[in-house]
């Protein structure tokens, strides 16, 4: 008798269901559409790139689930007091001398020098950092010249070093006489879209900046997808920009530990710009849509990752087709195989329209520059892909000096000669093209 009464039960809750819940679903429904509709409006009259709100109308098409993926990738703003001022005009500054490294390694043993010579202030801004020998050496220094009076200031990525350093790691370069910051620490309810994705040293009158993480991959202390293949450049004279970009990240974090003034720096006579992100101007997806069009015999770009907006797609295959020799180089063994697909993607693109691409066949290309005509360089932080171009923070360097170019272009043209061509075949094809669908949201 109870397991007949159960059963009873059991088909009038059933037949109960089968009757209300078509009653109860319809206002659910209608209530999704309208919260969808709103989200609509939202993104439409939103100041995103046009491909980003085609790739967010697209998402509205999973119930519910869409319009908060709208919503969580909304275009974040930076730090209240970060990045204030406008993009920086071109060729602003001028340096006395331009290094260029061709990899981290010379980039390292570089660093380590003007770190033992520092004598009034070391401002690190880096997106990881990693124990190891290269972060340990550099830990050292920086300890020796905090004891000596040196002003030593560290900012590191909360999420880019979310994996390599514990989560109170402040503390303990503070009670080393060092001052630090994380940018965005990993944390319930914070905003995880916008990074800190700079490498950025300034050491007195010294400036470094490129793709080299203070990590051992970037110095090959340790063997990660291959050869590790970045850039990286020292500007010494003119760097005060750096200093202000610096200062100004740290403000956010620490509004109340304040320099009394930007610390001075003479100039030379290499003309050159810093590039970043500030007050809703990106200067570098402007500047380089400027050199595409200053080049009139050739253009290099080294990339990890590509995603190009329309804007920056169209202007390279217009360059190719007035006769520029256009040529990207990506890497050939990936660390992300998802964003591997959609660069390969992009990389069809450019090739059908007569761009050279070629892939990095020793290992991991991490490279971020760029050399046009044998005059004008690039090097920076910022990846050929929509997050970096238009959401990360970011800095670079634009430079005018026809020796740093003359070493740039025989860098990138021996990489182009251990470089293989572009292949991409079976679902690979299928699922780079779905994802360049999504890639303004990548």
């Amino acid at each position: 008798m109870p397991c007949a009464l159960l059963f009873a039960l059991i088909v009038a809750g059933c037949a109960a269901l089968a009757l209300w819940l078509p009653r109860l679903l319809a206002p659910v429904a209608v209530l999704e559409r309208v919260f969808s509709f709103a989200v609509a409006l939202y993104v439409v009259q939103s100041a995103d790139l046009a491909e980003v709100k085609i790739a967010k109308l697209v998402l509205l098409f999973l119930p519910w689930m869409g319009a908060v993926l709208c919503l969580v990738f909304r275009t974040p703003r930076p730090l209240q007091g970060e990045d204030r001022g406008h993009g920086a005009p071109l060729l602003r500054h001028k340096a006395k001398t331009v290094e260029y490294f061709a990899v981290g390694r010379e980039m390292y043993e570089r660093l380590l020098s003007d770190l033992k010579t520092a004598k009034r202030h070391i401002f690190l801004e880096y997106y990881i950092i990693a124990h190891g020998k290269f972060w340990g050496d550099i830990l050292g220094l920086l300890s020796e010249r905090a004891a000596e009076g040196v002003d030593v200031r560290v900012i590191y990525d909360g999420f880019g070093c979310g994996c390599t350093l514990p989560a109170d790691y402040c503390k303990t370069l503070e009670a080393q006489g060092i001052r630090a910051a994380v940018y965005k620490p990993l944390r319930v309810g914070r905003g995880f879209s916008r990074r800190d994705h700079r490498k950025l040293a300034v050491i007195d009158g010294v400036a470094y900046v490129g793709g080299v993480n203070l990590s051992d991959e970037y110095i090959g202390e340790i063997v990660r997808f291959g050869h590790w293949k970045d850039t990286a450049i020292r500007i010494e004279g003119g760097v005060s920009a750096f200093s202000e970009l610096f200062l100004r990240t740290w403000y956010a974090l620490r509004p109340s530990d304040r320099l009394p003034a930007v610390p001075a720096c003479e100039e030379g006579d290499i003309p050159f710009s810093l590039l970043f992100d500030g007050d809703g101007t990106r200067t570098f997806p402007q500047y380089l849509l400027l050199l595409i069009a200053r080049a009139r015999e050739r253009l290099y770009l080294f990339t990890p990752y590509l995603s190009l907006p329309h804007s920056l797609l169209e202007a390279l295959k217009a360059a190719c087709m007035a006769g520029v020799d256009v040529r990207v180089m990506i890497p050939h063994i990936p660390d992300k195989r998802p964003v591997f697909f959609l660069t390969r993607a992009y990389c069809h693109l450019l090739s059908k329209a007569g761009v050279g691409v070629r892939e990095y066949t020793p290992g991991f290309l991490h490279a971020k520059s760029a050399v046009a005509d044998g005059k004008f360089s690039l090097v920076s932080s910022y990846n050929l892909d929509f997050r970096s171009l238009y959401v990360q923070a970011e800095c670079g360097a634009a430079v005018e000096d026809e020796e740093l170019a003359a070493r740039l272009q025989g860098d990138f043209l021996t990489a182009w000669e251990q470089g293989t061509e572009v292949r991409q075949r079976g679902a690979a094809v299928f699922f780079g093209r779905l994802a360049m669908l999504f890639a303004p949201l990548t």
